[in-house]
């Protein structure tokens, strides 16, 4: 050892050491501890819409489906989403199914009238029903048809971007006037 290094700036050094590999092996257990708790807690990374940011989701597809393209509705669902266009229909599975779906009811130009709307957000999850009109072009050239019913559509965030999940879309034939009954249920 070197007469200019004594041994207590050695053992000095050491106790620096130690210390500095202890803070180093305290700082990555308290980081796997997080991760393990984020991992283990499904709440950690929960991202729970406001009733704004909800409604903002449902005018964003009442926008598509105002465009007229089935592609672009179609792509607000989740390629294992399922919507029911009214109380009596088959569930349609699967983005494909629901492209098809709109392929045949966006022709009619469909206007969307959400008459009441309820929210309930969650953990990546967003839930609103409501009653919704829709006015589309008649069977006779120049007339209208009114169609409505309940309606319920639930958002989920998946891959940072909100898709829906499930939807009935309460496209039920109405007349002007008509109440909508409880039993009026997709």
């Amino acid at each position: 050892m070197p007469a200019s290094v004594s041994k207590q700036s050695v053992a000095s050094h050491r106790l620096r050491v130690i210390g500095v590999m202890t803070a180093v092996v305290v700082a990555a257990a308290i980081l796997m501890s997080i991760r393990a708790h984020a991992e283990s807690d499904p709440h950690a990374n929960c991202k729970t819409p406001s009733r704004v940011e909800a409604m903002q989701l449902l005018n964003l597809w009442k926008t598509g489906v105002a465009t007229s393209t089935a592609v672009r509705v179609a792509a607000f669902y989740a390629e294992d989403g399922t919507l029911v266009p009214s109380k009596d229909s088959t569930p349609l599975k699967g983005k494909q199914a629901i492209q098809t779906y709109y392929d045949g009811f966006l022709p009619r130009h469909p206007q969307v009238k959400f008459v009441s709307s309820n929210v309930t957000p969650g953990c990546n999850s967003a839930k609103i029903d409501g009653i919704v009109f829709y006015r589309v072009t008649g069977e006779r050239k120049g007339t209208r048809s009114l169609l409505g019913g309940r309606y319920n559509i639930e958002f989920a965030f998946r891959n940072n971007i909100w898709v829906i999940v499930n939807h009935s879309l309460a496209a039920n034939p109405r007349k002007l006037g008509e109440p909508i009954a409880s039993a009026d249920v997709n």
